[in-house]
């Protein structure tokens, strides 16, 4: 029935004209199948870091934008001058930059931005701006940014991250997460967007750094894993934003015309305990629950060897600022031992561990439906828990029920309601230069992804160093510091990292751009970089 209404869907699509005239990719389309709604893809209503981020940059552009190897590089900003230290920045843009509907593109637009951000928060554009003191236009072109302090990662954080939005259009809007507009400056325009069924994009043809090599954008919302890898294989769509499954590697790469690529992945699986838990509160019952699980074990059952084994500091091997020297041995033997230790035993024999309190270690673990690998994931922990005098209970659920309960409207500051929760952040967020101080900090306004509600002061002194120093081997070191303290205090354990298993259809269109940790999906797969 799945594969019906797909089929539907891609027959609708036809009908409407959106079909291209062969393989070229310069005049065809192509469908893309992607596994959630993500709003009106602008930037307040856009859901997902993967793939709704980077849909939404196709759409929106950002002053500096990544290159391949996830180092910023001058896009709408033809460049940007730090002084005094780096508390003042001088940006200037291109000339002849435009919105989707013909208006220029100006400085007051980038003062706007920031200005607004500042004024209605998101989780993720407004921190990027609250050490921004001041903005000066000083012509059309040239906008400055006189900081509160030194901001060594201005680049990445806000300049490379923050898309811009139309001060004409968006100039008396009071409640962003109910505007749905999409005109941006990006190579595509937003033209249809019927959740939860598809979106279509259309290249914007009068686009600053050339035409886009693909006409149409064709992305059909399949939230079901399995039929929307059988439609890739069917051909009913051209590429698939989930990562391949490991089962189905070699069956893909067997099919003529379909390529499979592989790479280190930055995005991560991860066990996020609520550490407003009561019992979960206590860092030697999360160490114990650490170590019953086998994540190498877990790697080649679940992942077939297409992963990375979890870093005990959170950040990808890969990442030039992992901390070797952090690691995590996980042991039955030593969760045990940490269990006995602490007092939780089972003193009426019916299996489970009890605290001092007589409270049951019975604790629920959310996992996204959908979303295979997670399901399993889910499944063997409560098997390894259970081993050790743990119960655990598994619930699927919806991604917006998870949300829900985990990162109420995206907003630490409401609170949390779960117990532990199979989740992951994707691969952007192990780029940033301040992951960790967003992950972590205490503080909801700075760790605005702190889902789990962790609390340090010696982590968030450390943090706070961290974003006032322009040295970049203090900067290491900082960093290097913080992943022993997370390591030690474990307010979450990383399970692995996904590597990178795409695949498409290579005779549709070859013209796909692999970033580092990533992925094919962003702009360099569709435009070339400006000059």
């Amino acid at each position: 029935m799945k594969r019906v209404i797909l089929t539907t869907l891609i027959a609708l699509a036809l009908a409407k004209g959106w079909a291209g005239a062969g393989p070229s990719p310069t005049a065809g389309f192509l469908r893309i199948a992607i596994p959630r709604e993500e709003g009106s893809l602008n930037p307040y209503t856009y859901q997902s870091g993967y793939p709704g981020w980077l849909l939404m940059t196709l759409v929106y552009d950002t002053l500096y934008y990544p290159d391949l190897d996830n180092v910023p590089q001058p896009w709408l900003a033809r460049d940007a001058r730090p002084s005094q230290g780096g508390r003042v920045w001088t940006v200037t843009l291109r000339p002849g930059l435009r919105w989707h509907d013909g208006r220029p593109l100006t400085a007051e637009d980038v003062k706007f931005t920031f200005e607004y951000v500042k004024k209605f928060t998101h989780a993720r554009w407004t921190p990027q701006a609250a050490d921004i003191e001041r903005i000066e236009v000083q012509d059309s072109l040239t906008v400055v940014f006189r900081l509160t302090k030194p901001v060594a990662w201005f680049r990445q954080l806000p300049l490379a991250d923050l898309p811009l939005l139309p001060e004409h259009i968006w100039g008396g809007v009071t409640e962003p997460r109910r505007f749905h507009n999409t005109v941006g400056s990006g190579p595509y325009r937003l033209v249809e967007a019927q959740p939860p069924q598809f979106y279509r994009l259309v290249a914007n043809d009068a686009y600053f750094a050339g035409r886009p090599r693909v006409r149409e954008l064709v992305l059909p919302i399949v939230a079901d894993a399995s039929v929307s890898f059988n439609a890739l294989q069917a051909g009913e769509v051209d590429a698939n934003t989930r990562y391949l499954l490991p089962e189905l590697m070699a069956q893909f790469q067997r099919i003529p015309g379909l390529r499979v690529v592989r790479g280190p992945g930055f995005a991560s699986t991860i066990l996020q305990f609520n550490l407003e838990h009561p019992l979960l509160r206590d860092v030697r019952l999360r160490r114990a629950i650490a170590h019953a699980i086998n994540t190498q074990l877990m790697v080649r059952l679940l992942m077939l060897g297409f992963a990375e084994v979890g870093a005990p500091g959170y950040l990808h091997p890969a990442s030039p600022l992992y901390n070797p020297a952090v690691r995590f041995v996980p042991s039955k033997a030593r969760a045990v031992a940490l269990l006995n230790e602490a007092g939780y035993e089972d003193r009426n024999r019916d299996g489970i561990r009890e605290a001092s309190d007589g409270s049951p270690l019975r604790f629920s673990l959310l996992a996204r439906s959908g979303d295979p690998i997670r399901i399993r994931t889910a499944d063997l922990i409560r098997t390894w828990l259970k081993d050790i005098g743990i119960e655990v209970q598994v619930r699927v659920m919806d991604d917006p029920s998870i949300i829900s309960l985990v990162w109420p409207d995206f907003d630490v500051c409401k609170g949390r309601r779960f117990d532990m929760v199979i989740f992951g952040w994707s691969a952007p967020v192990m780029t940033r230069p301040n992951a960790l101080t967003q992950m972590f900090h205490s503080d909801c306004r700075i760790g605005t992804i702190n889902i789990g509600g962790y609390r340090n002061p010696e982590f968030d002194r450390l943090a706070e160093l961290h974003a006032a120093t322009t040295d970049a081997r203090r900067q290491r070191e900082l960093v290097f510091r913080m992943q022993e303290i997370v390591a030690r205090d474990m307010p979450i354990h990383t399970l692995f990292y996904p590597d990178v298993l795409l695949a498409y259809w290579q005779t549709k269109y070859d013209g796909w751009a692999f970033q580092k940790g990533q992925g094919i999906l962003n702009k360099l797969s569709f435009v070339s970089a400006p000059r």
